[in-house]
């Protein structure tokens, strides 16, 4: 058992303009709450999680979180002795497309795994450089725990699309042309990401004009794919937040701050990606987008835990 009352609470940033906004509610439902700030790294900012921290399990709040049920943090998760080691990671809820899966979503780790982390760019192994979830024990919980909200720029919208359009096409840390090189490109997506991502990815590069700012968070998804499945691009490098902020502003702001130019080679990378991977996806109306949403049930996670 689990005492979520006696953990630490940690809430991560770096760069996000709404991370005042959200730490600042944060505080006030969890007010024990502590903050990792501006460290440059996925692993160093988590490792310095675990350093700030007491408790033998720690919960970690991504700065672009805005929690569902503050009440969550005073209570006790019961847990299967075989599970004590593992990384709980519950659920999500994207603001533009929907979504419901581990992508951002409040963790709750063990104390000593966040100490001796070596992923991201301290990674001991290829497959950990991209993700913790290849290399570090996981559990996904269906419960959403929070709004992941990633609307509060044009650049923080454009890179959370751009990295999940790049990571979908992965499996334990390997993408699916090395792993399948003999296969049709399609052919060796869905026979290496499997249903549940390949609906992820379809969403990510079509749902969302509905919502402000949405169409970054597609266009960034569509360029991420088409990279990552057409033009050879090192995966590692969406974990490197100063690569993207050089690729940002070199070569996206100057050529794509306009809407009709941005429309137009969105709609370009969508024509790549149903030629060669045959994702059928589609330029939406924001009618059409909304009610996707309504109706979208997506794939759930592996199952959920008892909370008392």
């Amino acid at each position: 058992m689990i005492d979520l009352g006696a953990c630490d609470v940690v809430f991560l940033s770096f760069d996000e303009p709404n991370a005042d906004t959200h730490f600042e509610l944060v505080r006030r439902a969890v007010p024990r709450a502590k903050q990792v700030h501006g460290v440059k790294g996925f692993d160093a900012a988590h490792r310095r999680a675990g350093e700030i921290a007491s408790s033998p399990y720690v919960i970690t709040i991504d700065a672009d979180n805005v929690l569902l049920d503050p009440d969550f943090m005073t209570a006790r998760l019961d847990i299967a002795p075989r599970d004590r080691a593992r990384v709980f990671s519950f659920s999500g809820r994207n603001t533009v497309n929907g979504l419901r899966y581990g992508n951002g979503g409040v963790k709750i780790w063990p104390r000593s795994t966040l100490l001796t982390l070596q992923t991201h760019e301290n990674a001991a192994r290829s497959n950990a450089a991209v993700d913790f979830c290849w290399t570090v024990p996981y559990y996904q919980l269906n419960r959403p725990l929070s709004d992941v909200v990633i609307t509060g720029s044009d650049y923080q919208t454009f890179r959370a699309g751009f990295r999940e359009g790049v990571k979908l096409n992965l499996a334990d840390g390997q993408i699916a042309y090395d792993a399948f090189p003999d296969l049709p490109k399609a052919e060796a997506l869905r026979a290496h990401i499997g249903e549940r991502n390949l609906d992820r990815l379809k969403v990510w590069c079509t749902i969302g004009a509905d919502v402000g700012r949405g169409d970054w968070a597609i266009f960034g998804a569509r360029l991420g794919c088409v990279m990552a499945a057409l033009q050879g691009f090192d995966v590692a490098k969406v974990a490197d937040y100063g690569w993207i902020e050089y690729f940002w502003t070199d070569r996206i702001t100057p050529g794509y701050s306009d809407d009709q130019a941005r429309a137009a080679y969105s709609k370009e990378l969508a024509d790549q990606l149903n030629d060669v991977l045959d994702l059928g996806i589609r330029d939406l109306s924001p009618e059409a987008s909304a009610y996707f949403k309504s109706k979208h049930r997506g794939h759930r996670a592996y199952g959920a835990m008892r909370v008392v």
